[in-house]
């Protein structure tokens, strides 16, 4: 039988880069102190509800049929794995599998199409620039996890941070604008001014999108973790897409080397888990 076409489409849960900065600025305008005029500070810690997440229906179906994704499977893994060989509904499908491979649903006792939703919902907050779009995310994310494998780090960390590391991988980049920080700073973006010009706004930006869909109620990831498990998590989260700015790469380069060279012994090196899922994101 044929196989079913996606549903998804490029217009599925449209939401732009634009639309979002003029949301937060919409915010920061509303916070206005009404007794001298002048704008206040905005609650960092209260962000909007998220309108990026999507309905699971939407999962597509791979493109070459079950046998072939059979044999995809074994290379989820592999450092010769190339991004560029998929359609965009495929490496869809394919972040999926690698979710399962990595049993990171054990401890959350979550649904699959929780799980769905949330990777749909980061499919959705990824404009079609050239370089930093959906292709570049699921890459990354496999790079990722083939960097881990093949260091010993996967094995020295536990299921809460292979799956920070996951979805730090998955929203490193939600929401950029194809253009770098220093840019937006010279034209003056209102992204920048936002930011207060910072170095690193993109990485804050792309942390703070993750913080709203993880705490999102659309996507209830987390709802059977501790509290305390969730709030480390997201710290864990925020803490891995930060360390991806591009300012701090060539210290990170030597971090990975050092984990490559002394497999998960050289995690003490580095520092902890965290900091050795930080650098191997970075480096991927």
């Amino acid at each position: 039988p044929r196989l079913k076409k996606s549903r998804l489409t490029d217009k599925t849960c449209p939401i732009s880069f634009e639309q979002n900065v003029e949301r937060y600025l919409d915010k920061a305008s509303r916070d206005t102190n009404q007794t001298t005029g002048q704008q206040t500070e905005v609650n960092k810690t209260t962000f909007r509800k998220t309108s990026l997440t999507c309905n699971p229906s939407t999962w597509p179906f791979f493109s070459a049929g079950q046998g072939e994704l059979d044999r995809i499977r074994k290379t989820l893994f592999s450092p010769t794995f190339n991004a560029l060989d998929y359609s965009p509904d495929d490496l869809t499908i394919l972040l999926g599998e690698i979710f399962i491979q990595l049993e990171l649903d054990k401890d959350l006792k979550t649904s699959w199409a929780t799980v769905q939703t949330l990777i749909l919902s980061a499919r959705a907050g990824m404009p079609n620039n050239l370089y930093h779009n959906w292709t570049h995310v699921a890459d990354v994310v496999q790079k990722v996890f083939s960097l881990a494998t093949a260091s010993g780090l996967l094995a020295e960390l536990c299921g809460k941070q292979r799956l920070a590391l996951f979805l730090a991988a998955l929203f490193h980049d939600i929401e950029h604008p194809g253009v770098t920080a220093g840019y937006l700073v010279s034209a003056q973006s209102r992204m920048a001014a936002w930011y207060k010009n910072d170095p690193g706004l993109l990485e804050k930006h792309h942390s703070i999108r993750a913080f709203e869909l993880l705490i999102c109620k659309d996507i209830p990831l987390l709802q059977h973790l501790p509290a305390d498990d969730r709030v480390n998590l997201r710290s864990m989260v925020r803490d891995i897409i930060l360390a991806t700015d591009m300012a701090r790469h060539a210290a990170i380069l030597e971090q990975v080397e050092t984990l490559l060279l002394w497999g998960g012994g050289g995690i003490e090196a580095i520092g902890d888990g965290k900091d050795a899922a930080a650098a191997v994101t970075a480096a991927a």
